[in-house]
């Protein structure tokens, strides 16, 4: 009589095994420890040197060999590539998601490695071209940006007062006091009551309200008609006191027989990168 309950029992023994295994891993890249360097003033340069990575479920899919670039302080640059050369690689790998399996990438002459990863990703603003927003208010949401900032205990008023100047700067003001309750309009789950070009606009200034030393905008604009991309980047650009950005390009009609990749926002970009060309 007893042997479904025994059943049910070795079941729930297996999968907690399991979930306690998960539990107890201590990941190589850690984002709950307080340990590394931490540098007292950050001017923004990224490095990579002789950098080499394919992704673990695609071990024999090589994204970077050997790849060798240096992007400068205060520069603006656009990342531009077929599908698949490598551009939101280099994007995670500057966040420190993946480490590379070979080379150095390094942050003011210095080895991420050795860096404290939290505090390495408060240095940089990053807007996927599917951004998560969370089950809160318009303000709620980009203050969370300010997390980890020196501006996270500020008082109320000098928060929202950021939040209100990285939303003009993002070009969302407009469109959110036109929401039914402004800054304290709720988004819904993962921001379903906002479209998606709306959603992208609340998080770039979700990541600029901190004021970090780099940006990285990955398809940033994506959601975006052409006007509006067309508009809001420069904007942001202009506006925002960033010391580094990098996007990826997206792909459009070719408009002769040559097939190219290219994106309007791309030639607000003072500097343009391929990934390829850095591989030897």
């Amino acid at each position: 009589m007893l042997a479904p309950e025994a059943q049910a029992i070795s079941k729930a023994q297996g999968a907690a095994a399991k979930l306690f295994q998960t539990i107890d891993r201590i990941p190589s890249i850690d984002s709950a420890s307080n340990e590394g360097l931490r540098l007292e003033h950050v001017k923004g340069v990224i490095s990579f040197q002789n950098v080499a990575f394919h992704y673990p479920s695609r071990p024999n899919v090589p994204i970077l060999r050997d790849y060798t670039a240096t992007f400068e302080a205060g520069q603006t640059v656009a990342l531009v590539g077929a599908s698949g050369s490598g551009k939101s690689t280099i994007v995670a790998l500057t966040e420190r998601f993946y480490d590379p399996l070979q080379g150095t990438i390094y942050l003011d002459g210095h080895d991420i490695k050795t860096m404290n990863v939290k505090w390495l990703r408060q240095q940089i603003g990053l807007v996927s071209q599917e951004p998560t927003l969370f089950a809160t208010s318009v303000r709620g949401n980009v203050e969370h940006g300010l997390i980890g900032s020196r501006w996270e205990n500020a008082s109320d008023e000098e928060r929202f007062e950021l939040v209100k100047k990285a939303c003009v700067d993002a070009n969302c003001h407009d469109f959110i006091m036109k929401l039914p309750n402004g800054y304290d309009t709720n988004v819904g789950e993962r921001g379903m009551l906002l479209s998606g070009g709306q959603k992208q606009r609340v998080a770039i200034a979700r990541a600029i309200v901190s004021d970090p030393k780099i940006l990285l905008l990955d398809e940033a604009t994506s959601a975006l008609d052409t006007q509006s991309e067309g508009t809001s980047l420069p904007l942001l650009l202009d506006r925002a006191d960033i010391r580094y950005r990098t996007r990826r390009s997206r792909q459009s009609r070719p408009r002769s027989n040559h097939h190219h990749h290219r994106s309007p926002t791309i030639y607000h970009q003072r500097r343009r990168h391929d990934p390829r060309h850095g591989r030897r």
